[in-house]
């Protein structure tokens, strides 16, 4: 008989879990609480706008996006198979600039250029940051701080930067305002939605550094998808693992966590109001960490100590807003950084890439082009109302998103963003608004404040049966985000076909790159770190 894997959660970490195990001959169930599959990463819609037999308007909990240095999900994507021969890997498109656009100053577009040894990244790193109105001695600063992380050995990063605020490390408070908004700020809470005031240094200052070499080394920022993301990823892969031999159980609620000293014996889930159990001979947990740490009772701790602190990892709010235009605004072939917004606004003007989506097809034939931006600060007051977002309305969270885009592109008489060509928006759901002045979210995300890492468990659990393939697990990838929980996926197969003695191959695992020509200078650091002295540079902070 076939081992039974109950995978807890049809997300990405979900997904890939089981498609780790179907692929290994495992008999594998999915239960996910909501009516489709996919977690964060699933599509939305409008409901009730297609007219005449077209498609209700397309929407995004956030916009999708595979910066280059994705090598687990991708590798994924390569073995989901996509109509014509071809895989769901193929429905990714380079995106090769980004746009940095200033309140009421000139855009700044940053290319994809490919160093050649250390001197080039020295210079390319400084004309990257240079002329966005920070002064040069500051950018040569900053760039310093950065070349301290790529010279540092990975034990020193873990000893050290773990415990230190990306806003100390780059001595923010004591360099401009220029520098703290567009440095500080701007960078940390628009690409990994964190204060820099909180995240550790090595979680926000690696993770810059790997979005940095996909621009600069692999001839692109990262890559998008052809069209929305359920239609040309997530509705193929579920599809393929049901060919498979997968089930899904949608609908369906995780109440308790049922153990002995053997491990989980069962499940306890709710379905259609009816509670019922789930058994299994192993059980992957791919619930978020809001989640499974309500589940984690004073028993499951005295058998998982591992689990005892995930209530104190903290999560933070990056939802998704889509501006559906009557005529396309393409902006730049990559992401827009709206660098002075207080809501840490991104931006991708999607039908450009949408090569697989006719937008007429959508709505009432009408759409022309889709604005899809990711708000990451709900926290700082606006500028229309001066409140956060999080005290919003959500007509006031659109007008103030909207307003922010206007000062950012409407420069010097250019008028990029008109109120006319807008038709309508889209705020996404998980944002409910019980009262008016206190919104909720969801599903929030994780983010790795410093001295975080060691409340952050391992995919295989002290349960004999129990393993964790969410992107709160410790990984290469370290930042929560979809390559994170497939990776966590990966290590939570790997850690189960160890304990069922399965001689079926492992999944692949990969650490994150970084170019050749530092690692000499890496290697001088680990002999200085363990003689126990600091970096050549100084002091860390």
């Amino acid at each position: 008989m076939s081992v039974r894997v109950a995978v807890l959660g049809g997300g990405v970490g979900g997904l890939s879990a089981a498609h780790e195990l179907i692929e290994r001959g495992f008999d594998v169930s999915v239960y996910e609480r909501r009516d489709v599959i996919g977690g964060k990463a699933r599509s939305l819609s409008v409901p009730n706008t297609g007219q005449d037999g077209r498609k209700d308007l397309p929407g995004e909990h956030g916009f999708r996006f595979f910066p280059a240095f994705y090598r687990h999900l991708p590798d994924t994507m390569k073995r989901i198979p996509y109509a014509g021969n071809l895989t769901v890997f193929d429905n990714l498109v380079h995106a090769t600039r980004i746009l940095v656009a200033r309140a009421g100053k000139p855009s700044l577009i940053l290319n994809a250029r490919i160093p050649q040894n250390v001197e080039d990244w020295a210079l390319t790193f400084k004309d990257t940051f240079r002329g966005i109105g920070v002064p040069d001695d500051e950018v040569l600063y900053f760039v310093d701080r950065l070349f301290t992380l790529l010279t540092s050995c990975p034990e020193r990063r873990i000893a050290e930067y773990e415990q230190i605020p990306w806003w100390t490390f780059i001595n923010a408070a004591n360099h401009s305002a220029d520098y703290q908004t567009l440095l500080g700020k701007g960078l940390s809470r628009s690409l990994v939605a964190v204060r820099a005031q909180d995240g550790s240094t090595r979680t926000v200052g690696y993770t810059l550094l790997q979005l940095l070499f996909g621009l600069l080394t692999y001839g692109g920022f990262d890559r998008l998808l052809t069209g929305p993301t359920s239609d040309v990823w997530l509705t193929p892969w579920s599809s393929y693992l049901r060919q498979r031999g997968v089930r899904f159980e949608t609908g369906t609620t995780i109440k308790s966590l049922n153990l002995s000293s053997v491990g989980i014996t069962s499940v306890t889930a709710e379905t259609g109001g009816q509670s019922h159990q789930i058994t299994a001979d192993y059980y992957i947990s791919a619930m978020p960490v809001e989640i499974m740490a309500t589940l984690v009772d004073d028993q499951l701790k005295a058998y998982a100590p591992s689990l005892a602190n995930l209530n104190k990892l903290r999560t933070a709010w990056m939802n998704g807003i889509q501006f559906y235009l009557a005529d396309d605004v393409p902006l730049e072939f990559g992401h827009s950084l709206y660098a002075d917004s207080p809501w840490a606004l991104t931006s991708i003007s999607q039908r450009q890439f949408w090569s697989h989506a006719n937008l007429s097809d959508f709505g009432d034939g009408k759409l022309g082009g889709l604005l899809s931006v990711d708000i990451s600060d709900w926290e700082t007051p606006g500028i229309l109302y001066n409140k956060t977002a999080m005290q919003c309305s959500a007509a006031e969270i659109e007008d103030e998103v909207w307003a922010q885009i206007k000062l950012h592109l409407n420069v010097a008489g250019a008028v990029v963003i008109r109120d006319a060509n807008l038709l309508r928006w889209f705020l996404d759901p998980d944002v409910e608004f019980p009262n008016p002045t206190a919104a909720t979210n969801l599903e929030p995300l994780l983010i790795n404040t410093s001295g975080s890492l060691q409340y952050r468990p391992e995919a295989s659990t002290e349960i004999p049966n129990l393993f964790l393939a969410s992107d709160y697990v410790k990984t290469y990838t370290d930042v929560a985000c979809m390559e994170a929980a497939n990776e966590a996926a990966r290590r939570a197969v790997n850690a189960l076909l160890d304990r069922a003695g399965s001689t079926s191959r492992r999944a692949s695992l990969w650490p994150l790159m970084e170019p050749d020509f530092f690692k000499p200078l890496i290697d001088y650091d680990r002999l200085r770190f363990r003689l126990g002295l600091p970096h050549a540079s100084g002091s860390p902070i």
